[in-house]
């Protein structure tokens, strides 16, 4: 255990060591911890070169950067104390959807490369880029980890790294640096695009011999990329290092001119709304997608619904069939404007609510910004006086949940001169399934669109069908209470259906789009008595649900279990 730290439970774990997540204690707030593997500790060179870069990598401070926090080593461990990226690695994409579109593919790659960019003007250099290390979140945006976490191949005389991703230099001279990183990152092109390395070996095992020749000597196999990339890669994976892109900026830079020139100015909105669309398909892998506790099978319903916890709004994407929903509104017909993971869906009808809507402030905690040290168990080193942007730093990590992609700067809006303000949290206070509230902070009183979609699935298999959309205009305040009511229609004997709400804003909120789902099942079927002889008795609806509520069963962590009664008593599910 890390000293100011409590472990929750493992996320993963691999071959340099295993995460954990983990909460800071003085705030609750969420982190991932890395314990180094003992190869990792037992390597001198490896932990003296990660000693000196620590002080540079906590410094460093960008959206597509995983932050590292604190390193904390002591005589029988070493362990980073990083953020927290609510999201899946871009290896379990290709796993499960074999690879991505073109589009989506350089969006990776181009937030790939603005983080080694920003590394490498610190002079660090991340020695092992490839899918495992790039995190993809639910708005699609991306994030690279692990900057100097590298472990040597099991083979003898192969330089530390991945073989599929090694550049030529470091086969021949172990030459890690900022050209090997680009070539690496080039190949991850590759790979997200074809679905496979753009060097491989037909054995089970990999050949690593047989790599390093393909690495050394083999063309770059331009021939079955799209044409769009293949300048890109060509250049990228050039064999000598010195007629590579000058620098990883300079490499973003071509990224974003050859594909606006092949996709459009548009290109990295859609390549994030499909990667968007990948993760969110798997988001019951997402770290923060399970509970603390685990409800057991054979507990009562009211039981667990007492232990069920607590959790913020945007946790409650508790099954694959919500996320589905959600996709749907988000893919089918949307537009996807300026800044980073904004969502929107088809407008409806659209309404007006005046500002005297607004009752209880929904304002979320004010984030603080991150330490920024390094502490050892026998001496802790002081902690900066003030960060790299010249303000001074606070003790807690940061606050909760902080896996939102930056607010974007406010704009002006093209209908009046009243600035669009930045939408601060978006949050589903109640809902029952077939009414709630919603709860929107901003940071001025601009007008705020608040889009709203109603789904439906029937029983535990049954598709999700969205039942009815709409968009309603906030303006006049900076916090808004909106209720929301549907009639989601009769669910019959013995059934059970899933009412979900769906909610987003434009401007995007800082917390994303919020998904909610309750289950309510239907009344008990009875049977009634028939002469010998007749036919098997056919259900009939018993006593409506006017009696005693039917409580339903949550349909994935996180889930609250509400009344299935006409009565409509409210849950309050929090503000997040």
């Amino acid at each position: 255990m890390v000293p100011g730290y409590r472990e929750l439970r493992q996320l993963g774990a691999g071959r340099t060591g295993r995460v954990f997540l983990a909460t800071y204690e003085a705030t609750g707030a969420y982190v991932a911890i890395k314990h180094l593997n003992a190869t990792l500790r037992r390597d001198a060179e490896f932990m003296d070169r990660y000693r000196s870069d620590t002080h540079r990598l906590v410094d460093i401070d960008d959206p597509h950067v995983v932050r590292l926090y604190e390193y904390v080593e002591t005589s029988g461990r070493a362990a980073l104390v990083m953020e927290l990226v609510d999201g899946v690695t871009l290896r379990t994409l290709l796993t499960e959807h074999g690879r991505t579109s073109p589009e989506a593919a350089l969006a990776v790659l181009k937030s790939t490369l603005l983080a080694l960019a920003a590394a490498h003007e610190r002079g660090v250099p991340h020695r092992d880029v490839k899918p495992e290390n790039i995190l993809v979140q639910a708005d699609g945006t991306g994030k690279l980890a692990d900057f100097g976490v590298v472990v040597h191949a099991e083979a003898p005389g192969v330089p530390a790294g991945t073989p599929a991703y090694m550049s030529p230099e470091l086969w021949t001279h172990h030459r890690a640096g900022p050209p090997a990183d680009l070539y690496a990152a080039a190949c991850v092109l590759f790979e997200a695009v074809r679905g496979r390395p753009p060097y491989r070996t037909h054995q089970e095992e990999p050949d690593v011999s047989a790599l390093r020749e393909r690495h050394l000597e083999a063309p770059v196999p331009l021939e079955v990329a799209p044409d769009t990339l293949r300048d890109l890669l060509k250049r990228g994976m050039a064999k000598d290092p010195a007629t590579r892109y000058a620098s990883a900026r300079q490499f973003a830079a071509e990224v974003e001119e050859d594909a606006v020139a092949g996709y459009g100015p548009d290109w990295e909105k859609r390549g994030r709304r499909h990667l968007a669309e990948l993760a969110t398909s798997l988001a019951l892998t997402f770290p923060l997608a399970r509970t603390e506790q685990q409800v057991s099978a054979g507990a009562g319903l009211r039981d667990r619904a007492v232990r069920v916890p607590r959790l913020p709004p945007q946790l409650w994407v508790a099954g694959a069939t919500v996320a589905a929903a959600a996709l749907a509104i988000m893919v089918s017909g949307g537009r996807l404007p300026p800044g980073p993971g904004t969502i929107l869906i088809p407008p409806p009808e659209t309404r007006t609510e005046p500002g005297t809507a607004a009752t209880q402030p929904a304002e979320p905690p004010p984030t603080p910004r991150p330490a920024r040290s390094t502490r050892d168990a026998a001496t802790t080193t002081a902690r900066p006086s003030a960060t790299a942007s010249g303000r001074a730093p606070t003790s807690p990590p940061p606050a909760s949940r902080s896996v939102a992609p930056p607010v974007p700067s406010p704009a002006r809006s093209p209908v009046t001169s009243t600035p669009v303000p930045s939408v601060r949290s978006a949050a589903i206070a109640r809902w029952n399934g077939k009414a709630g509230a919603i709860r929107v902070a901003a940071t001025g009183p601009g007008p705020v669109r608040l889009r709203i979609a109603y789904t439906r699935r029937d029983g535990d298999g049954g598709a999700v069908r969205t039942l009815r959309e709409e968009t309603r205009v906030l303006r006049g305040k900076t916090a808004y209470t909106s209720e929301v009511t549907h009639a989601p229609g009769d669910v019959g004997c013995g059934g059970s259906a899933y009412l979900g709400l769906v909610v987003m804003t434009e401007p995007a909120a800082a917390n994303g789009p919020q998904v909610y789902e309750v289950a309510v099942r239907g009344p008990e079927c009875t049977f009634p008595p028939t002469p010998s002889g007749s036919p098997d008795p056919t259900p009939t609806s018993g006593p409506s649900a006017s009696g005693s509520p039917q409580y339903a069963t949550p349909s994935g962590p996180g889930e609250a279990l509400v009344p299935a009664s006409p009565a409509l008593d409210d849950v309050d599910v929090g503000d997040g």
